[in-house]
């Protein structure tokens, strides 16, 4: 096999090229890090779309025959006849406030000054 021969020190237009691109940070870390960016941008988005996308074809998957059962079966819904039907129930309003005693929960510590209150006085 033979090997072209390359004369030393002569610089070929992609050695300058590179020895450029090495010089400058910007074209050599920055360029490909914003090009990665923009990239997973536009592959994320396709992502998140197909995912709704079956999201809501799932959702969507009744067929005509259910959505007709469904609303068949449906009662129409009337305020006035809910709120006479509410009215009509049997409601015991005939109630107290009472004050329920409180006690300590367990392990629960209380200030000196509500343990004098609520200790019985002598």
């Amino acid at each position: 096999m033979v090997f072209a021969n390359k004369a030393y020190g002569v610089a070929t237009p992609t050695d300058r090229f590179a020895q450029s691109i090495k010089k400058r940070p910007v074209l050599y870390f920055g360029l490909p890090f914003l090009f990665t960016i923009v990239a997973g941008s536009f592959a994320l988005s396709e992502l998140t779309t197909a995912k709704y996308d079956v999201q809501d074809s799932r959702t969507k998957s009744m067929s005509k025959e259910e959505g007709l059962k469904l609303s068949a079966k449906r009662k129409k819904l009337d305020l006035q006849e809910e709120y006479w039907r509410l009215q009509a129930q049997d409601i015991d309003d005939n109630w107290e406030i009472k004050r329920v005693g409180s006690e300590a929960a367990p392990g629960v510590t209380t200030s000196p000054k509500f343990a004098k209150e609520a200790s019985p006085s002598k």
